[in-house]
């Protein structure tokens, strides 16, 4: 490898993938594309980053302006940022506005900002590798139990919310502009915490968790599966698949697959994690999603009520879709065993204490 060109390095997923990276030893053939002002501020973002996803802070400290190119996916580039672009063996592109919401720039940067930044290595001599973190969720609404790891029909699927469409029509689109490019897919199923480090990288879909735990009750049934990977254990996947010299395939799910818990265990674990056993868990109605959201933030805040009754109505049609993502393809190639989720989620609850539910929420909410 001569030099990786890694975007979306402060984020939650890039992050832990920098992190990666740099506990690899390849810190000095990294360059993180990072949206700032200047390169003092780029390289600050990224330390922040990097602690933030468990780098210690004398390791964070030797990032520097040799491993980063300021700018974003859709923007224009000097003449030395675009030969250092040229000159990349290896692309991990996690960068995407990884939001639930109906934000218009989820369609601006998951796709047309995406395949212009892919225009820049369409044609190069010198890259190997162009790994595209997308997600399992675009396989939409209509697969079945498990989902195979298989390339998508033009066929609308369904979804539930823009994002996943966004990843889908990426994912399509990448294929069919750019034939020529060295492309990898990978396919993370629900990215939830850290195993070390719980919630305090990134808190994104556990709030749901706490809702639903402290409630005991939501739309879909206590079998119903999970498939839930910790934002390190997806990191360290995307890496082995980035820098592996020769892949079986070109498609990856990173996911837990047949291992994935189900709900009522998940609740179980929560139990033990926080002492409180609460009373048996059931299966209710959307309607009881607005008393659920009053429980959370009372009568008084009632924007913040609608929004997470809102969301609550987001997940209760993830949920109902009882899916598990076929992981065989990742477990032959790198020997991918992610640590279940029951096993750190002690970790997520002990990290998510003192924190407000409306906090977390933004998270998925940009």
């Amino acid at each position: 490898m001569v030099s990786l060109v890694l975007t979306g390095a402060t984020g939650f997923i890039g992050g832990n993938v920098l992190v990666s990276l740099v506990n690899a030893g390849l810190l000095d053939r990294v360059v993180c594309l990072v949206r700032a002002a200047d390169i003092s501020e780029a390289i600050a973002r990224l330390r922040a980053s990097a602690a933030r996803c468990g780098l210690p802070h004398v390791q964070a400290e030797r990032l520097s302006a040799a491993n980063v190119i300021v700018g974003e996916l859709g923007g224009e580039f000097c003449g030395a940022d675009l030969a250092r672009l040229r000159d990349a063996s290896h692309v991990i592109n996690c960068a995407a506005m990884a939001s639930f919401s109906s934000n218009p720039q989820v369609l601006d940067i998951n796709v047309r900002d995406t395949l212009r930044f892919a225009s820049r290595f369409d044609g190069s001599a010198a890259l190997q590798r162009f790994l595209h973190v997308s997600t399992a969720m675009a396989c939409g609404t209509q697969c079945g139990g498990n989902v195979r790891e298989s390339a998508f029909s033009q066929a609308d699927a369904g979804h539930l919310v823009p994002y996943t469409q966004s990843k889908r029509d990426a994912e399509h689109l990448l294929r069919s502009n750019f034939p020529r490019l060295p492309l990898v897919v990978a396919r993370p199923s629900i990215v939830v915490g850290h195993t070390v480090l719980g919630t305090l990288p990134s808190a994104s879909i556990f709030w749901v968790m706490r809702v639903v735990h402290g409630a005991r009750r939501f739309t879909a049934r206590a079998m119903s599966r999970l498939d839930v990977v910790s934002g390190d254990d997806c990191a360290r996947a995307l890496m082995l698949l980035a820098v592996k010299p020769n892949l079986a395939f070109d498609l990856y799910h990173v996911s837990a697959g047949t291992e994935a818990p189900t709900i009522g265990k998940i609740l179980i674990a929560m139990d033990e994690a926080t002492g409180i056993h609460g009373r048996r868990y059931t299966i209710c109605g959307e309607r009881d999603f607005r008393k659920m959201a009053r429980e959370v933030v009372g009568r008084e805040n009632s924007a913040s009520g609608r929004l997470i009754e809102h969301a609550l109505r987001l997940y209760a049609g993830f949920a109902a879709l009882d899916y598990t993502f076929d992981n065989h393809r990742l477990r032959d190639e790198i020997g991918f065993e992610p640590l279940p989720f029951t096993d750190y989620v002690s970790e997520c609850v002990r990290t998510s204490r003192g924190v407000g539910i409306v906090e977390q929420m933004r998270w998925d909410f940009k």
